[in-house]
């Protein structure tokens, strides 16, 4: 008996389990129709009769998109107050085949047919026989769409009670009720669909950048039986962004049309403190009218949020998002070499020029040291998506080393922060810096010929960064002769310039402490500088 009972329980989960995806795949809708029906003939053609259609309406094939073929279940109760003879009742059962034809958003019409069994009951009251037999009928009517499950009806029909050797009864009935789809309704209600997804891994150093620029790119498709209205996408990803960021917004979409969306988002500063790369949920969500009622849809997609020193080098520009004036440790090594100096400035070297040759000096001083890093080298990883590592002024400061890009965001960096403008070079393999003499480009005439880049109006210093631990007039002279051997393969590119779509940023644990050299090591290197 146990298992007899355990297997009709899972008889039954299976029949529930199997009605519910049926319900969740097909149309599944509840109808109910109150009805009048007029005898055409039979002894009933005095008086019409009242009754109650209730039924089940199962669309599995759909055309043009939203026309559909429905096949019903329904029962009807009707009662006939009868003169002399009192209340008389009368049932049938039957299926019937229908087609739905939409007409547009809000209306339909439908044709429908069908056939089962009626029986009519005897009266204790009257002398009348009970009778059965088959009932035929058919239907035409109209629905109007209050939402995109509920619906009111009206229809008018033709009903015959069969018997032989003529039909017990012929109707003609009109009705109206309503139709409520348990699909849409209960089992499902999105009915917009994501056909596409593509998103980047996300880069802290960049977060600012991508309030207008986008990291992913999604498409989804209307597939509702209508066009929508107020279409708004908006995205989170709760460990980056307070409040939801709203992406997209189309007053109308049109039924089975596709719409593309770009993925930007206001990220908060809190991704500025991964030092390992974090997954997480970027949340998408979409919301919108279908015929005057709001539906969501929401989907969540995988997203990496890489470390903080993370870059790739498809643009040259991104870097400059690691140079920065503001940088605590840097500004505060600017300063106090920028103290120590500017006493013992020369009258005949324009004043940035000085300001560099100092910088330079106080980190040969200091110890900075160019280090190449086979894993991580702007050479192996340039104009690819390859991931590659960079670091922070006050990184590299406190590592005392870094390769070229390192070095080059460093020096950067510290003349930013004594307000000099920069730039940075790229030639095939490698990059180093420029900064701003002071000079107008029209007075390249006056200069030694080489030396310098006019550009932007100005005339640019270049410097080879990496010579860390040689002279400046050195540095100085390698990167003017890398530029010109470069040619047409060369570019500058000012910081400002750069800037404008990667913006600077500082992390919030740049302020370190540092050994600085003492000032009569910066004033020594500053005074036995040469310039070229």
């Amino acid at each position: 008996m146990k298992q007899l009972r355990i297997k009709k329980t899972a008889i039954i989960l299976s029949f529930i389990t199997l009605l519910t995806a049926g319900a969740s795949a097909l149309d599944l809708s509840l109808h109910l129709y109150p009805v009048y029906e007029a005898p055409l003939n039979n002894f009933m053609n005095k008086a019409g009769g009242f009754g109650g259609n209730v039924g089940i309406d199962i669309a599995p094939v759909s055309l043009r998109g939203r026309d559909k073929i429905f096949i019903s279940g329904e029962f009807t109760y009707s009662v006939y107050p009868i003169e002399g003879l009192g209340i008389q009742s009368l049932f049938d059962g039957a299926l019937g085949l229908g087609y739905n034809f939409r007409i547009n958003d809000r209306f339909a019409v439908f044709p429908e047919f069908y056939a089962g069994l009626w029986s009519f009951n005897t009266s204790d009251s009257a002398n009348i026989q009970s009778a059965s037999g088959l009932v035929f009928g058919g239907r035409v009517g109209g629905e109007f769409y209050l939402g995109p499950a509920f619906s009111l009806s009206a229809f008018g029909g033709f009903k015959t009670y069969y018997t032989r050797p003529s039909p017990f009864m012929n109707n003609f009935e009109l009705g109206i009720g309503m139709r409520y789809s348990l699909s849409r309704g209960l089992f499902s209600s999105n009915k917009i669909s994501m056909e596409e997804n593509e998103v980047e891994p996300l880069f802290p150093v960049f977060f600012s950048h991508y309030s207008d620029n986008p990291f992913g790119h999604f498409t989804f498709v209307n597939n509702e039986e209508n066009d929508i209205y107020d279409v708004e996408v908006s995205i989170l990803v709760d460990s980056f962004m307070t409040t939801p960021y709203t992406i997209y917004q189309a007053p109308q979409v049109g039924r089975g049309d596709s719409f593309e969306v770009s993925a930007c988002a206001l990220f908060n500063e809190n991704i500025l403190e991964l030092i390992q790369p974090k997954s997480s949920d970027l949340e998408v969500t979409v919301t919108y009218y279908s015929i005057g009622k709001k539906q969501t849809s929401t989907y969540n997609i995988p997203v990496t949020a890489l470390s903080r020193n993370s870059m790739t080098w498809e643009d040259d520009r991104r870097a400059a998002a690691f140079v920065s004036g503001r940088d605590a440790t840097a500004q505060r090594f600017a300063r106090l070499v920028k103290t120590a100096v500017r006493n013992n400035l020369r009258k005949d070297i324009p004043e940035n020029v000085q300001y560099a040759a100092a910088i330079f000096g106080a980190l040969k001083a200091f110890g900075i040291n160019y280090v190449v890093d086979p894993s991580s080298a702007f050479t192996d990883n340039v104009g690819t998506a390859a991931v590659d590592f960079l670091q922070f002024p006050y990184q590299t400061l406190l590592y005392h080393g870094g390769d070229c890009d390192d070095l080059t965001i460093l020096n950067c960096s510290l003349l930013e922060a004594l307000g000099i403008e920069t730039a940075f070079i790229t030639v095939p393999g490698h990059i180093y810096m420029a900064f701003d003499s002071g000079l107008s480009a029209d007075k390249i005439g006056s200069v030694r010929k080489g030396y310098y880049i006019a550009a932007e109006g100005k005339l640019w210093v270049p410097v080879e960064i990496t010579l860390s631990q040689d002279t400046f007039s050195l540095a100085w002279s390698y990167g003017a002769r890398e530029w010109r051997k470069a040619g047409e393969n060369a570019a500058l590119i000012p910081l400002k310039n750069a800037w404008s779509l990667y913006l600077p940023i500082s992390v919030p644990d740049s302020d370190v402490n540092i050994d600085m050299p003492s000032q009569d090591i910066l004033i020594k290197h500053f005074t036995e500088a040469r310039y070229y």
